[in-house]
């Protein structure tokens, strides 16, 4: 009996021990390196098939990407291939990121549970009968990126309106956000006081080229902002009061935040991040919420977020 067949049948220590313990012997068992390595050739060998009105369309894994001609940043004098830029962008988030949770990567061995995520995700993309959707917009959400979870999107969700248009899994990402473009959706006085645009400015920003203000971020690390958002089609969720696996594996296995300029600071936050997603007290945990949510408090790691923001470029 391999990992794959022993998804959701075991607390994690005796999953990983019982079904690694079999593995060798189950012809059906393919290891977590050699899962990747296929899903990599296959995002390599394919451009996909353009279907009109936006839409590129992946058969093998099946994916599709819509209205993405503008990734990432929204330029107007860029070349119209922001669906191919996309699917880069995927690959690459996928090779880091599963390097990482396999233990391969340059961080070294994380506990067991995270490679299981690894193949959870695999098991995702895998999947024939669930497409997923990449999806972006312009100037439509506040958020730079948006993705779908297993347990479907609450109406009350300030996201909403974007995640009812795809469905699980999805991400959506606003090029708008992600170029670090002053929204056009303010009213004139908000451009006046905070933004401290004359008349003309705010005439030239609504009905010409949008502005991008240097205080406004524009995102870099966009392997790192895709593989995070994968990460919430497994249903791992932002919060204060469990580990945050989306912002723990950005951070661990893609450097440290991409709102921090200073290496310094971003190898020490790395460094917490990964000795956090190591620590067996916490993950051997994970089928005892409760048990792992006093845990996290305990320990201290509640405040790594808390530590980054401080670190943040004003």
């Amino acid at each position: 009996m391999g990992l794959r067949a022993c998804r959701g049948r075991w607390p994690i220590a005796l999953l990983l021990a019982f079904c690694g313990l079999h593995a060798a012997a189950d012809p059906d068992f393919v290891p977590l390196a050699e899962r990747t390595s296929t899903l990599l050739a296959r995002l390599q060998g394919t451009t996909g098939v353009p279907t009109g009105a936006g839409v590129l369309r992946l058969a093998d894994p099946a994916l599709q990407v819509r209205n993405c001609d503008d990734y990432p940043y929204a330029e107007p004098d860029a070349p119209r291939a922001g669906a191919r830029l996309l699917l880069d962008d995927l690959r690459q988030g996928l090779r880091q990121g599963l390097q990482c949770l396999s233990g391969d990567g340059p961080m070294g061995r994380l506990h067991p549970y995270h490679e299981y995520q690894a193949h959870r995700l695999l098991s995702l993309f895998e999947a024939d009968d669930r497409p997923k959707t990449f999806q972006c917009v312009a100037d439509a959400m506040f958020a730079t990126a948006v993705a779908t979870g297993p347990r479907g999107t609450s109406i009350t969700d300030p996201l909403y309106l974007q995640l009812r248009q795809v469905r699980h899994p999805a991400v959506v990402f606003d090029t708008y956000r992600l170029g670090g473009i002053l929204s056009r959706r303010h009213d004139d006085e908000t451009y006046r006081a905070f933004f401290g645009l004359a008349d003309d400015q705010i005439l030239e920003h609504r009905n010409g080229q949008p502005l991008r203000p240097a205080n406004l971020h524009r995102f870099g690390n966009r392997p790192a902002l895709v593989f995070h958002e994968l990460v919430h089609w497994l249903g791992h969720q932002h919060s204060a009061l469990y580990p945050d696996l989306a912002h723990l594996y950005e951070t661990c296995c893609f450097g440290g935040s991409d709102y921090i300029s200073d290496d310094d600071r971003n190898r020490e936050h790395q460094q917490t991040a990964c000795a956090i997603l190591k620590d067996d007290r916490l993950w051997s945990q994970s089928y005892h919420p409760y048990r792992q949510m006093r845990l996290w408090h305990h320990l201290g790691y509640d405040g790594l977020k808390s530590a980054m923001r401080a670190d943040y470029d004003s």
